[in-house]
């Protein structure tokens, strides 16, 4: 069981306990089976968000969502026909980013804080924290996705259950994560707290304002070139 049983149900008892089991004791292949049965989860539940969510009924008519009669007083009918455009050629590739998102937590999770730590100048070996992140975004992402394939989407109680089920695992990620930082890296709690801080600034929070900087980009260059 030390294969994938044992180091889970450690990390999944306690993650300060658990953390160094996994560091120890886990294994890439278990990681990699753990990750992809994360992955086949969450892209169950991305079928299930793509049957019952449609993208015009967020635009459109009466179901149209509070924030686009808000960007429409705002920015004005054609700029939100641009966001419009966009977001609706780009649903498809959402619901694909959703399905793979426990292999993108397991790299670039890892991969961030790997190297976070090297810019405050600790060097250690990468495997052992590759390992370590596989095991926690299975723990973690299973029971968020499975919430979400089991209570559905939409404006009921049961999605409403299943987004607070999210943010419970992406807290518990959250404390997983600080606690292999902690055991892994061997540092205090205020270093822990930084090398992730700069991880999830550095390698999610930039890349992400450049992706909408480009979009009001493109926005603001469809308005000026007179397209809408």
């Amino acid at each position: 069981m030390d294969l994938t049983g044992e180091p889970l149900l450690a990390l999944a008892r306690s993650p300060s306990a658990g953390a160094p089991v996994v560091l120890a004791r886990g294994r890439l292949l278990s990681a990699v089976l753990l990750v992809l049965a994360a992955t086949c989860v969450s892209a169950l539940g991305a079928l299930r968000i793509s049957g019952e969510t449609f993208v015009d009924d967020l635009f459109l008519g009466a179901t149209r969502h509070p924030l686009v009669t808000a960007m429409l007083q705002t920015i004005g009918t054609e700029r939100t026909a641009v966001v419009i455009y966009l977001v609706q050629r780009s649903f498809d590739a959402v619901l694909v980013a959703t399905a793979v998102t426990p292999i993108f937590v397991w790299l670039l999770g890892s991969s961030a804080v790997q190297a976070s730590a090297r810019l405050a100048g600790i060097r250690r070996p990468y495997l052992p924290l590759l390992v370590f992140f596989g095991y926690a975004a299975a723990l973690t992402l299973i029971p968020a996705n499975a919430a979400t394939l089991a209570l559905g989407t939409g404006p009921t109680v049961g999605s409403q259950v299943a987004q607070l089920i999210g943010l419970a695992c992406l807290a518990w990620l959250g404390v997983i994560a600080y606690r292999g930082v902690r055991a892994y890296y061997a540092v205090d709690q205020s270093h822990a707290t930084r090398i992730l801080v700069v991880a999830l600034v550095l390698f999610y929070l930039v890349p992400l304002m450049v992706i909408v900087g480009a979009a009001i980009s493109i926005i603001v260059a469809a308005v000026m070139l007179g397209y809408f």
